[in-house]
């Protein structure tokens, strides 16, 4: 025989085995043996699984509902009582006091354009409402002097406080 003829016969064994098995295995049985029998009479059965009541006179009273968390009281940490002591803030000092106004000055103004004109540039800023057109070097306010202007803003600068920065055009 050749190696091919006895693999295929080997299958053919193999299969033919399962297949005796399986129906083996699956075959109604017609006879119930007395130890099968005892186990299928302490399965579960209908009647296991009714609910009774007891008679109202003999109901134990509800101790907790199982739907809603237990309530567990906590325990509160210690407060520490702190007097009420208002104080006031620092006193500010004079350069603290003149940076402050001089931020809210710089707030204060504005950039409305830029004109060149002759090779001279020249911007037009409102300052708290008063319009001013100023060159480079020139004073705006009180405080600031133009450092440049540029297409797009201007950059002042307060000399004292060093406030300031660039202010671009607003168009208002």
């Amino acid at each position: 025989m050749t190696v091919t003829r006895r693999r295929n016969i080997t299958v053919v064994c193999v299969v033919a085995a399962l297949i005796v098995l399986n129906i083996w295995r699956w075959m109604p049985v017609t006879k119930v043996s007395a130890e099968r029998a005892e186990k299928l009479s302490t399965a579960f059965r209908l009647e296991d699984f009714e609910v009774r009541a007891l008679p109202a006179d003999k109901q134990l009273p509800l101790s907790r509902d199982l739907f809603r968390p237990k309530n567990i009281p906590l325990a509160k940490p210690a407060v520490k009582v702190v007097p009420n002591i208002i104080r006031e803030p620092p006193a500010k000092s004079p350069e603290e006091l003149a940076l402050d106004s001089a931020q809210a000055e710089f707030a204060q103004i504005r950039c409305v354009g830029v004109s060149v004109r002759d090779k001279r540039i020249q911007a037009y800023i409102l300052n708290g409402g008063d319009p001013l057109l100023v060159t480079t070097g020139d004073k705006v306010g009180s405080r600031f002097v133009v450092e440049k202007i540029v297409s797009d803003g201007v950059v002042l600068r307060d000399p004292i406080t060093g406030v300031g920065g660039q202010i671009a055009v607003s168009g208002k």
